[in-house]
């Protein structure tokens, strides 16, 4: 017994070990394992999984989950380490496993780690049951471990959304066993650091319960930012102070911000002056002052000088809502549609973003030239033309550009190719240019030819422009 309590306090003086740095060649590894009953092969949930060794660790630990099983993360090692680690649960006798871990490589434990139900003895039959058993009272509080937090983000307070996070944390002894009522103890919450907007712990100061536990909650306040928290026990009979592992939780999710609050359009030029019932998505990004989503449900409101808006959306998590602008009367008369975003920020003053998107028309063909050729043998010929709608504007994205040659010549440049997305005229959006050239060398009769510039609407509305010219004839040396 006496050999059992001096293992104990090994333990318990484990866990007030601090972090120590690591080298800057150093890469984290994770371990990953399964915690059953030797008897059944059943998982073991709530087993105290705890790394003994390297000493820098000895103040994680893990409760193992409904299956079983338990990961350790974010181990950093520099060189190859072992790292022995004990699973116990009230009820069994410990196990301790040697795992080696490897700078940067994951560990995955390939066996189970099996903890046999105390009084089984391991099959001598005597009276002895290992000598591992724990018995006796406890010996009062050795660690703190989380339990449950349901949330990991809040939202900023007065936003009308949620506010508060509660957590709770297990109090257990060197045997890894709850504290109970008769050996309760207090648990005292503080916040290592925070935004600095008023956020607050509630309450301070809690006694453990029947099973150890204790929950309080962290309320934000008016910034965003992580908010770190732990949980102490003074310990005065032995001078020592017991934490937990930081929990951290973030606070986000304020109201609009004017400068963090954008729109665009799926698609910025569609086939709408003449179309109707034409669809394009128009999604808001909507932002706090302190760069983070705004808090999901947030409304944005939509108007709209042409064709009809889906009037609202809300946001999601990620600050985002999508509506539809829908081709319909009113068309102004440029075609060019501005669509326009509004909510409100935290002063309840209105804020608003807007983008423009253009209805374009029919297609049309002009300023072809030359509107001619001959072409000598071998020769070529160079042309330009502009296609727009009705209105000077664009055509509508994905518009088809084909030139259509006839039999011994070849088409190069703005030839074939598919209309981009503009809102402007301009060279490359409404101007464009091709070549042809003889590439027939048999052919030796002087004979006309034609070339045909033929555009496609999405809708499939068509314009073309023919250019009627000869081919020279061969001089036979």
């Amino acid at each position: 017994m006496k050999k059992y309590h001096l293992l104990s306090l090994s333990i318990l003086l484990s866990f007030l070990f601090v972090y120590t740095g690591c080298e800057s060649t150093s890469k984290d590894v994770s371990i990953t394992g399964q915690v059953v009953n030797n008897t059944n092969g059943d998982a073991i949930d709530e087993a105290v999984v705890v790394i003994l060794e390297p000493a820098v660790y000895t103040n994680e630990s893990k409760l193992t989950d409904e299956n079983g099983s338990f990961t350790f993360s974010g181990l950093t090692i520099t060189e190859a380490t072992d790292f022995v680690i004990e699973a116990r649960k009230t009820g069994f006798d410990r196990v301790t496993v040697t795992v080696p871990g490897t700078p940067g490589q994951d560990v995955t434990i390939d066996s189970p780690i099996s903890l046999i139900p105390e009084n089984t003895g391991g099959g001598d039959g005597g009276g002895d049951t290992g000598g591992d058993q724990v018995s006796g009272p406890s010996s009062g509080p050795a660690q703190i471990i989380l339990t449950s937090i349901p949330k990991q983000a809040i939202n900023i307070a007065e936003t009308g959304d949620e506010i508060s996070g509660t957590f709770t944390f297990q109090v257990q002894d060197s045997a890894g066993r709850p504290l109970t009522l008769s050996n309760q103890a207090t648990v005292n919450f503080q916040i290592l650091s925070g935004p600095g907007g008023g956020e607050e712990v509630t309450p301070t100061s809690i006694n453990t319960n029947a099973d150890g536990k204790v929950t309080t909650s962290l309320f934000s306040g008016n910034r965003a930012g992580p908010v770190k928290i732990q949980a102490s026990i003074t310990r005065s009979d032995i001078g020592l102070t017991i934490k937990s592992t930081p929990v951290l939780i973030a606070i986000h999710g304020g109201f609009p911000d004017a400068n963090h609050f954008s729109i665009s359009a799926e698609t910025n030029n569609i086939e709408g002056f003449n179309i109707n019932n034409i669809r394009d998505n128009i999604t808001v990004i909507v932002g706090d002052e302190f760069s983070n989503p705004v808090k999901p449900g947030t409304v944005v409101y939509f108007e709209t000088d042409g064709g009809v808006i889906q009037g609202s959306t809300t946001t999601d998590e990620n600050g985002v809502g999508t509506v539809q602008l829908i081709t319909a009367n009113p068309r102004p008369a440029n075609g060019l549609v501005t669509v326009t975003a509004k909510t409100f920020d935290k002063n309840d003053n209105e804020i608003t973003t807007s983008t423009n998107v253009l209805f374009s028309g029919f297609p049309q063909i002009s300023n072809v030239s030359p509107t001619t050729f001959d072409l000598p043998p071998n020769g070529g010929e160079n042309f330009t033309f502009t296609a727009t709608d009705e209105n000077g504007n664009p055509l509508a994205a994905g518009t088809q550009f084909k030139v259509e040659v006839g039999e011994g010549l070849d088409a190069t440049g703005d030839a074939e190719f598919t209309l981009g997305d503009y809102l402007s005229p301009g060279i490359g959006s409404t101007q464009f240019s091709f070549s042809i050239s003889d590439t027939d060398e048999d052919a030796n009769d002087r004979g006309g030819t034609t070339i045909t510039i033929r555009v496609t609407t999405p809708s499939g509305k068509q314009a073309s422009y023919a250019i009627s010219g000869f081919r020279s004839k061969r001089i036979n040396k």
